[in-house]
Order: C-alpha cells, then structure tokens, then sequence
C-alpha cells in the first residue's frame, strides 16, 4: 500500500488504515489532526503504571501539509520548523481555506515569519499561479477537537473553528430589545448605566456577537461599541465629573466587551489562536536594526504622510533651488530667522521634498536630514510640520490639555497617596515640599508616569542649569531615542529645555517658552521623524498622545 518507489514507510499516511478514511478521498486537501497519548511518571522511577493514579499528556499535531508544500516549493531554503509556523499561521489566522486563498495573502500577513525579500517571492507566486489558474480550488476543512481528561476522550464532540472576519460587522445587528428594564430607564433618562445591568447587557451583546464571530477582536468590540455610545452616549459613554468626554468616549465599553468575548472562550483553544511571538532570534535582529525602525513606521495618526504630486508649477529642480534658498537663510540668519514669513512659505512649499528624504528607505540619520532641512530643528519649523502632517496645532493643542488636565491629575494622586507604590508617594511628597512656578504643575502631571513604573530617565534627562549644546554632548552620553533635556537643580524646577536625538542635541527650545512649548517639541519629533515610541516610556507617550 505505499506509494514511494523504494517502499519505505516515510510517513503515518503512508500506511493502510490512513488510506482508507474516507474524508481524504473526497477531500484530498483536508487539514488531519494527529493526536499522541504518552503517560510519565515525574518522581517514580519505576514507570507510570506503578501508582492508582497517572499523569497523561495529550499532544495534537495540525496536519497543514498541502499549505507546507505550497511554499516549500517557493522557498525550499525553509527549515521544517519555520515552514509548519507560516503554514499555521496561515490557515489558522489570517484564514487561509483553500489553496486558491492564497493569492490573496498580503506582505503583512506574513512579515513576522519571514524576510521581505521571501514574502514577494511567495507572493508573486501565489498570484501568478492564481491568474493561470494551477491552484487546487477544493476548500481546506478545518476542525478542532479540544483535548479532554484522557477518561472522557469518547464523550466530547468536536467543535468547527471559523477564522474571524470583520465582514460580520456590515450585518450585526445590536440586540436592543434584550436591554435590561433598569439600563432602558436610564437611557431614556439619558443617565448613567447602572453597573449590574449594564454587565447584563454586556453578555447579550457579546452573544449576539458571537452568533457570526466566535471571537471579535478588539477592533471588532470597539465598532460595536461605537454603535452603541453613539445611540446612547450619556449612558454608556466615558466621561468625567466636570462632564467632559475621556477620549473616544467609549474605551471602557470597548474593553468591557473584549474581557467578555475572551471570558466565555476561555476553555475554547480553537477560538483563542493568536499571532505567534516572535522568537528570541528574530527580536534581536530587529534590535541591531535600529534605522531600519524608522523606515517601517507607517502613516498612522498622518493626513499628509506623503504627497504624491508635487505643488502646482513646481519640478524637484525648483524645489532644490528653495531648498538652498532657505539653507542660505539659516546660515546667515541662524535659528532665529524662522521667525521670517518668508521661511514659513518656502518650508510649506517644499513639504512634500521634506518628506521624500524623511520617509526613504533605508531612512537617513536625523544628523543628515539637519544638513539638507536645518528649519526642522526649530521649534517653529517642526511643529509648522507636524500641523501639515497631521492636521494638529500641536503647540495650541498640548498646551490646552496641560492647562486643563494637569491639576486634575496630580489631585488625582495626591487625594489618594497611600494607594500608590512608594516610587509615586515620594514624587507627591517632591511635589508638596516644590515651591509653585509656571511650569511646575504641567511637569508633575508628566511625572506621574511613575505610576506606569516607567522611569523618568526614559524620557527626561536632568543636566545643570548652565549646560550648553556643546557640554552636553561632549559630558553625557545620550540615547539614541529622544530625550527632553530638563536643564536646571531638578526636574520640576526646570526651565530651560533641549531635545536629543540619535546621541545628538537637535532641538533647543527658546528660553521665553514654557514647558509645553518643550514637550510639543519632543512628541513631534516622533511623528515627523518616523521614530517608534520606546518602550520604556511607552504608556507615558500614548498617554500624551490621548
């Protein structure tokens, strides 16, 4: 009964009782399950056998083998290991159900298992196969059987998993009818949602939701949840005591859904696959990778991240005419001459000739790109840029949210001291024992990053109050991600300001500004520069950035 020439028994499908199943016959791209029982003993010597009582692992093997020679013939370079992860992967996330599916895989899908240079070869390949029409169009049926207690094996039924698709979305239907008499009182009275039926509701909607979905993600919650903040806002919305929106307005019920897909598919291992971490290996190679960081980051948050066509009248030979206008500008007139109007001009003018070398890849050093666009290193120049980017007058806007957040905050801590670790007891005592300046309150506010265990010199660095550019750099030996200088005894009593980057002092805010003016600097040069956030100060910048 085997097929390879030299009979040799390569594989368990090789074998007569495999070929006789009927489903891979009928459907020779069928997906196997393979289940291995072994007992041990972890104390006995003797074997497992020797006690009443038995430790027994199941192992489940998922056979994706049509999909493995798929890309084995494409990449046969693959060690076996890696070609079973991109396989699964496929199958079982991105939802891969037929061979012909594979034409449709995009770079991103497989970017975390794969180099780039691999992910078009396979691509390429998949559509070219696909527009000659030489892939099998049988679908790939794929089935879970949960691992039960090994006593009970005959008694569990199996159970289909459906890879998850946002396309439910377009047909969900909120369950309104199923609200609890309680939360239907409050919302006419367009009250607050009492805590108790409010889970109830919760529970209906995450049923509803799991009729076409068997596990939304949180992308999938916050859609639903923007649906019903957006019918009623007062009763499920986030807001604070002055009545003030908190963000999207509906973060909580959004997160309030997720905890509840994820509660009720707790023991359900088919609906809770998730995208692979990446290997030890893989994470340090992308940490010696630093530059090429930056050259990844897309355009998020961005309505302007890269012009396509150039500004009426305008050639690249005109736009490198202005751009030597403006580097002869700076040389004569220095940082100050931003303040010409004319700069403003020739800098919006040749935005789009800005973003062509920012956004290059590999990406230049920040040092480079100071050379070709100095104006980028000033305060005015950047944040100028930032607003073209994103749409956002970062320096009116940060400002505004220091103005009228920044007191709430620290009360927030201070009423509630002994809650805190001892890290963010100490600042509040710092804080008390501060005598008030203009900036104090605003710095206090960032330093409760404290309370992310974050620590400040992931962001700031404290320098003495009569450092220049020049000792900086020559005295400390500064991150390559950014920093904001605070120059003076300590940090809440600072106030004058730098920004670092790449080991480099770029950015030296003017001493008549505060430190708003500073922080806006720094946040925009995440965001005009293509620079990730570090994790080290991640929570605090996402929390700026809200």
């Amino acid at each position: 009964m085997l097929d390879s020439v030299d009979k040799v028994m390569e594989d368990i499908k090789d074998g007569t009782c495999s070929k006789q199943i009927a489903i891979f016959h009928e459907h020779p791209s069928s997906i196997s399950i393979m289940l291995y029982q072994d007992a041990f003993e972890v104390v006995n010597p003797l074997g497992s056998g020797k006690k009443k009582h038995k430790i027994l692992a199941v192992y489940m093997t998922l056979d994706t083998e049509q999909i493995q020679q798929e890309i084995k013939r494409v990449l046969p370079e693959l060690d076996v290991n890696k070609l079973q992860d991109v396989a699964n992967h496929l199958c079982f996330v991105v939802g891969v159900q037929k061979t012909q599916d594979l034409a449709l895989v995009e770079v991103t899908d497989l970017q975390d298992f794969l180099f780039p240079i691999q992910c078009r070869k396979l691509l390429m390949d998949f559509k070219q196969r696909a527009s000659r029409g030489q892939v099998d169009e049988t679908p790939i049926e794929i089935t879970f059987t949960p691992v039960p207690p090994h006593d009970s094996l005959s008694e569990q039924p199996s159970t289909s998993y459906t890879p998850s698709s946002s396309d439910w979305l377009s047909i969900f239907q909120i369950p309104w009818e199923r609200m609890p008499a309680a939360l239907l009182q409050a919302a006419s009275n367009k009250e607050k949602a009492p805590l108790g039926p409010r889970r109830e509701f919760v529970r209906n909607v995450v049923a509803a939701m799991r009729e076409l979905c068997p596990n939304p993600n949180l992308a999938d919650c916050g859609e639903v949840a923007k649906q019903i903040f957006s019918k009623h806002s007062l009763t499920f919305g986030d807001f604070s005591e002055e009545g003030e929106q908190l963000g999207k307005g509906y973060s909580s019920l959004q997160r309030q859904l997720k905890n509840r897909v994820e509660h009720v598919n707790r023991d359900n291992v088919a609906h809770r696959i998730r995208q692979p971490q990446k290997n030890t290996a893989e994470q340090e190679l992308n940490s010696c990778t630093v530059k090429k960081v930056r050259c990844k980051v897309d355009s998020y948050g961005c309505i302007n991240w890269q012009p396509t066509s150039m500004p009426d009248g305008e050639t690249t030979e005109s736009l490198e005419m202005k751009r030597n206008v403006l580097l002869e500008k700076f040389q004569y007139g220095g940082p100050h001459s931003t303040e010409l109007s004319d700069v403003d001009n020739l800098m919006q003018e040749t935005y789009i000739y800005q973003r062509q070398l920012i956004n290059s890849c590999p990406p230049p050093a920040i040092s480079d790109i100071e050379v070709e666009w100095p104006y980028l290193f000033t305060k005015r120049g950047l944040c100028n840029h930032f607003e073209t980017l994103t749409g956002i007058d970062i320096s009116s806007r940060l400002s505004e949210c220091l103005i009228g957040k920044s007191n709430r905050i620290v009360n927030y801590f201070q009423k509630q001291t002994l809650k805190w670790n001892a890290e963010v007891q100490a600042l509040l005592k710092e804080i008390e024992a501060t005598p008030a300046t203009n900036n104090k309150t605003a710095i206090s506010a960032i330093l409760t990053m404290k309370y992310f265990k974050e620590k400040e010199n992931s962001l700031f660095i404290l320098v003495d109050e009569t450092s220049t550019k020049m000792s900086i750099e020559t005295e400390q030996t500064l991150p390559t991600t950014p920093r904001l200088i605070m120059l003076g005894d300590k940090l809440l009593t600072s106030s004058k300001w730098m920004v670092s980057i790449e080991g480099k002092v770029t950015h030296c805010i003017e001493e008549e500004l505060d430190f708003a003016a500073a922080l806006s600097a720094l946040f925009g040069c995440f965001y005009v520069f293509n620079i990730e956030y570090q994790e080290s100060a991640s929570a605090t910048l996402e929390l700026i950035q809200r």
